[in-house]
């Protein structure tokens, strides 16, 4: 074969890889403009029920972005979230440190001002109230009329109640940060003070309290929503009474990073948390126990008595709520029944 020919043949050869090579390019160029923007969610929250909210946003096909759970190690990896899904005090926490970006929401006017930030950097979507779970055969007998408030429970002869010890997690920190935060200090571990002759033994875990009442071992648990209904069945034998006077919560809002570049879709979804039925669904769906603030987006009821759901708005850093804590072990925890 004359030299020209090879020569030829080689230079169709290298045009054709140069081709091929373009054309992938351009068509993965083509799928980055016409794919989904992808945002990322950053939550300590339960994985299943963060796994399920997200699919139920992203099943939708009509929206241009879908999210991601940013994993552990990325975020060790120096990774970013583009949103968050945390309680309210981490929340005020990354606002202090100019971490959060500002975006109003319409849905967002509708809350009372202590479920959300001031400067529309954070809203609260749903909540987690500590209530009393009773056992139905204590009830029967010294009446469910009895057991209705805080200052009930106190009144109870011989009630045996089940609760965690309030130092083991941020929890049952925040519990008693609440409690103190509206009740006020010297109240709040005076009022612990006389509970603790009615508690036998403080639980080390959080379901402790559920099964001790269920099975007869405690007449009454105080304990956290959220943990009664994983267990709910139909034959519960106990029910859920959430206190008269208000109760300690635990505030759950939405943010988005200060430096994220996709805040537009970064708001839609913040919005549907906020305005949607279907997070609603979906908590239900899985059990979560969580209540949320408004009960149908912009149709639905709203908060008529905020005052009733006590926030941690006193013990805001760790140092505080572990002053407050040793406060309760010295006073209340150990102290002579």
């Amino acid at each position: 074969m004359p030299q020209k020919k090879i020569l030829l043949i080689i230079a169709l050869m290298f045009a054709c890889i140069a081709w091929f090579i373009f054309d992938s390019d351009k068509n993965e160029t083509s799928i980055a403009v016409h794919g989904k923007t992808e945002l990322l969610l950053y939550s300590n929250l339960d994985n299943s029920f963060l796994q399920a909210l997200i699919s139920e946003y992203n099943n939708d096909s009509d929206r241009n972005a879908v999210i991601k759970l940013l994993l552990p190690e990325e975020r060790e990896q120096g990774k970013l979230p583009d949103l968050y899904l945390l309680e309210h005090n981490e929340l005020q926490l990354l606002s202090k440190q100019q971490r959060l970006y500002a975006i109003l929401s319409e849905a967002g006017d509708l809350l009372p001002s202590v479920f959300k930030d001031e400067q529309s950097q954070w809203f609260g979507v749903f909540y987690d109230p500590v209530v009393f779970l009773v056992n139905q055969s204590y009830a029967r007998k010294y009446g469910q009329e009895n057991i209705l408030s805080w200052q009930d429970i106190i009144k109870l002869q011989n009630v045996r109640v089940a609760m965690e010890n309030l130092s083991d997690s941020a929890n049952t920190r925040n519990f008693l940060a609440a409690f103190a935060s509206v009740r006020g200090e010297e109240k709040s571990l005076a009022y612990f003070r006389g509970l603790n002759r009615q508690i036998p033994q403080y639980s080390r875990f959080p379901f402790t309290p559920i099964r001790l009442t269920t099975v007869g071992d405690a007449d009454l648990a105080i304990t956290r929503r959220s943990y009664v209904f994983k267990y709910l069945e139909n034959d519960f034998p106990a029910y859920i009474v959430f206190p008269s006077e208000g109760t300690p919560v635990s505030l759950y809002g939405v943010a988005v990073d200060a430096a994220s570049k996709k805040y537009e879709y970064a708001q839609m979804f913040r919005d549907w948390l906020l305005m949607s039925s279907a997070p609603q669904k979906v908590a239900l769906e899985q059990n979560t126990g969580y209540m949320f603030l408004l009960s149908n987006g912009l149709n639905g009821n709203h908060i008529e008595q905020p005052e009733k759901l006590w926030l941690n708005t006193a013990y805001n850093t760790l140092v505080q709520q572990e002053i407050l804590t040793n406060k309760w072990l010295q006073s209340a925890r150990f102290a002579v029944k």
